[in-house]
């Protein structure tokens, strides 16, 4: 089995709670560095893994001997850190958003392929449960044709930590942003066409947004609509599909779909009365609908094993489970929002 000499760079909360403890957990890795500024924080991987730690990234690439770095560090610090792996023989595993900009990614996409290196960005939210499932009961087509896609995340969060502030690439748009952005596309499969974007800050601490709200025609002809607000008191439904024949939404409490559809053969036939004076004075057929409904668990449906998928990418070759293509989707729709947004 081919083994990975892997480094991960950061160790605050997604380099720590995720990346960490799953490159260690895999057989296919090794973790042999981290990199981190704050003493603290490496003595704490030293610690708990007794791998070496460094306080510059440069170092580290100039010491050890490495197939692949794991990027976990703020958005600003991205572009320069995968070029420098990439000019050291390493490929890269990168958190969300890949770069501030699309210019800056179609940089670092010229720079993958001028070194003949692997990239691919940790998009999550496209295995998950919610994901695979819906995924899977689109492709029965239960409610007919699927016309819109409602994505919602409501929270009343005042946030003060680096996420709060445009310098360093935080607010929703980077963060949630570029997670439910990838999961709408890809459950979409279809480019955007037209792009419409409303950004607020409202109760953050920093300068960056915390309410965001994006609107997305695809080519294909479906809307997907986002909701990302941490200025709401109550929480709404997270997830709302529209279709031609029903609707699905998901029961978080209950953790299940809820679907309510019919099927075309158990309507009657009705005409249109194409005169202005309508029969009986009834502004509608006065059909009655006979709706079905169930009930989906997501427990029927098992999550994406993403550092698996990694694996397969980096080691085996096989296709990449977020083709950098799809990234840079992600990535002109977020460059789109901000441009609705200017001045």
């Amino acid at each position: 089995m081919k083994i990975l000499r892997t480094a991960v760079v950061g160790a605050g909360r997604i380099g720590w709670k995720f990346h960490i403890p799953q490159v260690v957990s895999h057989e296919g890795f090794k973790l042999v560095a981290v990199v981190e500024p704050v003493q603290e924080r490496l003595d704490e991987v030293n610690a708990e893994f007794g791998v070496t730690g460094y306080h510059d990234f440069q170092h580290l690439l100039e010491s050890e001997t490495l197939d692949l770095v794991v990027i976990a560090s703020p958005t600003h610090l991205h572009q320069q850190q995968i070029t420098a792996a990439f000019q050291h023989g390493c490929d890269v595993f990168c958190d969300k958003p890949l770069a501030p900009t699309l210019e800056h990614v179609d940089q670092l996409i010229d720079a993958m392929q001028q070194h003949r290196r692997k990239l691919m960005l940790y998009q999550p939210h496209r295995g998950r449960r919610e994901a695979v499932s819906l995924q899977a009961m689109l492709k029965k087509q239960l409610i007919g044709p699927v016309y819109m896609i409602k994505r919602e995340r409501y929270a009343y969060l005042r946030r003060n930590d680096w996420q709060a502030l445009k310098k360093f690439g935080g607010g929703m748009l980077n963060n949630y942003g570029a997670h439910y952005i990838d999961q709408l596309l890809y459950l979409a499969q279809s480019p955007a066409k037209r792009i419409h974007c409303v950004l607020r800050r409202i109760v953050s601490f920093g300068d960056a947004e915390d309410v965001v709200k994006v609107v997305i025609e695809t080519e294909s002809g479906l809307v997907l609509d986002l909701d990302i607000n941490m200025a709401s008191a109550f929480p709404m439904t997270p997830w709302r599909i529209l279709g031609q024949r029903g609707s699905i939404l998901l029961d978080e409490a209950e953790q299940v779909w809820r679907v309510k559809y019919y099927y075309q053969r158990d309507l009657p036939d009705i005409a249109v009365h194409p005169e202005l004076a309508a029969p009986n004075r009834m502004y509608s057929s006065g059909e009655v609908i006979p709706w079905r409904e169930k009930s989906i668990p997501l427990s029927d449906y098992e999550e994406v094993d993403y550092y698996q998928k990694c694996y397969d990418y980096f080691a085996l070759n096989r296709e990449p489970f977020v083709p950098i293509q799809e990234t840079r989707e992600v990535m002109r729709v977020i460059e789109e929002c901000r441009k609705n947004n200017a001045g």
